[in-house]
């Protein structure tokens, strides 16, 4: 029976005594930042690893799930029979058969005559036809797509382990929505047939649950507008056909009328845009671009979302083209002499004063706007471009102009509204639309500086830049004159700006996407449900907002349902495929999340095929998922071996991401082809492994940590361990690591999860005691550690998270103030003086923990 006692509940084995069990569960606590000092003084010795044969742990017990006498699952020995078990010393120990299963035999392993790149079928883009509003679409699966899409949400999932039985097939019913049929003769042009998607009920009493609305039974004011707006005939202005470098303020002179006429065309033009009608809405920004204001910068909007989707440096470079015509045409609109002392002012500070935009036109106001859009816009995508540090340089100077027109508009638009005394709140002489730009601006930067670390941010302070995430989540709201909480929007449809269903996405990008990936305040999942319906009624075969249901699932932990949602974004529309690679990317990380290592593979397969943006985390992916699957391992070998040589470089800078998954992939070749839990790590990495929910992380994820730990108990000499007799330790403590983050996670999940079950499988006290137990053995190793440092900074990350969950609020600072710190980390002194990996996500994270503390007063 070896080492790994297991029970259908938590085992209440002994707890003999070792050097690594000495932590008792009454002070582990408080010996988290003190339990390297105790063994740091002496060279760890063999007989510090003898444990009794009856102990499932170094310090405690392993908690997991039944299984028969050899250590596997009985699914693991029958697709295992007849292979010898590995042997202590063996470093194949640590990677065994998965406990996931499969739907269908073909789904766990290829045969060899099957390829070694099959991937499921791509659907093939819809191709373009000549007419503005004869495009053909993919509606034509609008039918089954939608019936898919109701079928998803009447089924409810049970909040029960059976759950996981079911997870597999509900990943290929989603999948097999690929098949439906896409004959443009079956299609009807109307957004009725467009795929939709149901929502859970929305919560009835305001509360820290997080439940999608329910369906409106109607179509919505704002969507009928959406609908008249799509299907109304316009006339579209045409192309001057001049160069322009040739352009004079003649050619692209506006009137306040013809700003309002054009902005009535780009609504159409965004409509169709959220409603996955791509290639229509290019074609009527591109019939003037050349010389009209929001046409241009309609049509930059649309390339520069082209060319991230792509990242080939032909599209890239193509937007960035686009993005300087239109800074073109508004330096021929915008106001020229601000006098002596406005051009001081303007070269000192980067913008106009306010006097200055208050004397200005609608037209010119307008071309400000634009102006500053078009030029954070083309700075983005330069520094992505260029990739060295010079041309970062100079587009951060042309972020901190835009930046500081932004603030200077704000500042503006606040001074009309005091001076107003009519009517409301706002003066009416401001228009919406210029109002939705300026609150786009400033909220989005603003929102996006609020994450950098407190240090990062002085230094960002002193050339103008602030970051406030409460003003600026406020500001996005009023966009759309939305309320914590509140069903319905305040804003009109009918007189809402055209940028408002920016901000929307923006908005819900904060709760729905960057929170699952660092522990910020400000979170509102119920309110981002309600925006999220709103714009679902409006747009319902939107991808983008298609997407953000998904998300929602799964932050919930619903992924049966995110996996359907994510599926019926890819198929809302073919005609920019690349947009689709966002929904492939996350139902890689929901199948790593499931540990469905086969489906996680289809999915980073297709985009490894198809993406370009990190070849190598894709390579890295499909090999890990393939490694814990147990098949095809010459490919695995092939795939790792391959990885360090597909980085890239953004600003002159190697991408952090990249460099870890490299130095996995060179770590593996160096012990032999072999690594310790590389999927469950990377859904770690990839903020992927908190979408589990309690049943798979319980059943499966720890299961697997644990029958891991278990063996390497077995070792006696840690320089007899693996191929190079240094790796004992690094595996040691990634796997002691990952089983605190994981009983973390069954212990204390997040409020806007639905805990499936309810009840923790494991008594959380128990649980704490144990998730402090392994937290604190990688501390007390952590100077052992030879190649892995980083597990240290992640370890005291992970302290303060659980001394955050358990009202330990004066712990958790110490231990997110230690990472920030960096300093007196039980770190080799052998390590040498660069940054470890993943540094700086660790102490990003670590920020957004202090900020979280201090916003709860704590």
């Amino acid at each position: 029976m070896g080492l790994l006692r297991r029970g259908s509940r938590a085992s209440t084995a002994s707890t003999a005594a070792s050097d690594a069990s000495s932590i008792s569960a009454s002070d582990a606590s408080s010996s988290a930042t003190t339990a390297s000092k105790a063994s740091s003084s002496s060279k760890v010795k063999a007989s510090d690893l003898r444990f009794p044969i009856n102990s499932a742990s170094p310090n405690s017990r392993i908690l997991s799930v039944p299984t028969d006498g050899n250590g596997f699952t009985p699914a693991a020995n029958n697709a295992n029979a007849g292979s010898p078990r590995p042997s202590a010393k063996s470093p194949a120990l640590a990677r065994r058969p998965s406990l996931s299963r499969t739907s269908s035999a073909g789904s766990v392993g290829r045969s060899a005559d099957e390829g070694d790149d099959e991937s499921p079928e791509r659907p093939a883009p819809v191709r373009r036809s000549s007419s503005s509003n004869g495009v053909a679409r993919n509606a034509a699966a609008g039918g089954a797509v939608a019936a898919a899409a109701t079928g998803a949400a009447s089924k409810k999932s049970t909040a029960d382990a059976d759950d996981v039985d079911s997870s597999s097939d509900e990943f290929d019913e989603a999948a097999s929505l690929e098949d439906a049929d896409t004959s443009p003769e079956s299609e009807d042009d109307s957004p009725r047939n467009k795929p939709q998607v149901k929502l859970a009920p929305r919560p009835s009493k305001v509360g820290t649950e997080a439940r999608a609305p329910t369906p409106r039974a109607g179509k919505s004011k704002a969507a009928k507008i959406a609908i008249a707006k799509m299907e109304e005939d316009i006339q579209l202005r045409g192309k001057l056909g001049k160069p322009l470098s040739q352009l004079t303020a003649q050619d692209v002179a506006l009137t306040p009328e013809d700003v309002k006429e054009d902005i009535s065309v780009v609504w159409k033009a965004m409509h169709l845009f959220m409603s996955s009608r791509m290639i229509e809405a290019e074609d009527i920004c591109l019939a003037a671009c050349d010389h009209r204001l929001y046409y241009s910068v309609g049509y930059s909007l649309i390339q520069a979302i082209k060319s991230l989707a792509t990242f080939e440096p032909e599209d890239l470079e193509a937007a960035i083209q686009c993005c300087k015509d239109s800074i073109h045409i508004t330096q021929l609109l915008r106001k020229k002499d601000h006098g002596l002392f406005e051009r001081v002012g303007s070269i000192a500070k980067g913008s106009t004063s306010v006097n200055s935009i208050k004397a200005m036109t609608l037209v010119q106001r307008h071309a400000e706007l634009v102006f500053a859009e078009c030029t954070l816009l083309k700075a983005v995508l330069g520094i992505i471009y260029s990739g060295d540090f010079v041309a970062f340089l100079k587009e951060a100077l042309n972020m901190r102009n835009a930046y500081a027109i932004y603030r200077t508009l704000a500042k503006y638009v606040e001074l009309v509204d005091s001076e107003y005394h009519g009517q409301g709140d706002e003066d009416p002489a401001v228009d919406q639309d210029f109002r939705s730009g300026v609150r786009l601006g400033n909220g989005m930067i603003s929102l996006i500086l609020s994450l950098l670390p407190s240090t990062v941010l002085k230094i960002m302070e002193v050339f103008g830049f602030t970051g406030d995430r409460d003003w600026a989540l406020a500001t996005l709201m009023k966009a759309g004159g939305w309320k914590a909480r509140t069903a319905e929007p305040g804003m009109d449809p009918e007189k809402e700006g055209i940028r408002r269903p920016i901000c929307d996405m923006v908005l819900l990008m904060h709760h729905l996407v960057i929170a699952n990936y660092l522990p910020v305040g400000g979170v509102d999942v119920p309110t981002a449900a309600h925006i999220l319906h709103y714009n679902l009624d409006r747009y319902p075969g939107g991808i983008f907002f298609l997407y953000f249901a998904g998300r929602l699932h799964s932050t919930e932990t619903m992924l049966e349902d995110a996996i359907k949602s994510f599926r019926l974004a890819i198929q809302a529309q073919r005609e920019y495929i690349q947009l689709g690679h966002i929904c492939y990317w996350d139902l890689g990380l929901v199948s790593l999340a499931q540990g469905n290592w086969m489906k996680g593979y289809e999915c980073f397969n297709i985009l490894d095929k198809e993406s370009n943006w990190s070849k190598a985390i894709y390579a890295y992916a499909k090999a890990t998922t393939l490694y814990e699957e147990g098949v095809e391992t010459p490919k695995v070998n092939s795939t790792m071996a391959q990885v360090p040589d597909l980085m890239q470089r953004i600003a002159g800078k190697s991408i952090p991401l990249e460099k870890f998954v490299a130095r996995r992939a060179r770590k593996f070749v160096q012990q032999g082809n072999r690594l310790v839990l590389p999927g469950i790590e990377l859904a770690y990495v990839l903020n992927c492994l908190g979408l589990s929910p309690r049943f798979i992380l319980f059943e499966q994820h720890l299961d697997q940590v644990s029958h891991v730990l278990a063996e390497l108990h077995k070792v006696r000499e840690p320089s007899e361990y693996g191929k190079t007799g240094e790796e004992f330790w690094d595996d040691y403590c990634l796997a002691h690591l990952l089983r605190g983050i994981i009983l973390r996670f069954i212990a204390h999940p997040e409020p806007h999860v639905v805990p499936r079950p309810k009840q923790s499988q494991i008594p959380v006290q128990e649980a704490d005691e144990q998730a402090l137990i392994s937290f604190n053995n990688v501390i007390k190793h952590g100077k052992d550690i030879v190649h892995d440092h980083h597990l240290v900074w992640f370890t005291h990350y992970e302290l303060g998270r659980l001394f955050h969950s358990r009202g330990e609020y004066e712990k958790a600072r110490e231990q997110y103030e230690l990472v920030m710190g960096g300093k007196h980390l039980e770190v080799s002194p052998k390590k040498g003086k660069g940054k470890v990996s993943l540094q700086n996500m660790a102490v990003l994270r670590s920020n957004a923990g202090l900020q979280l503390l201090k916003e709860k007063g704590h």
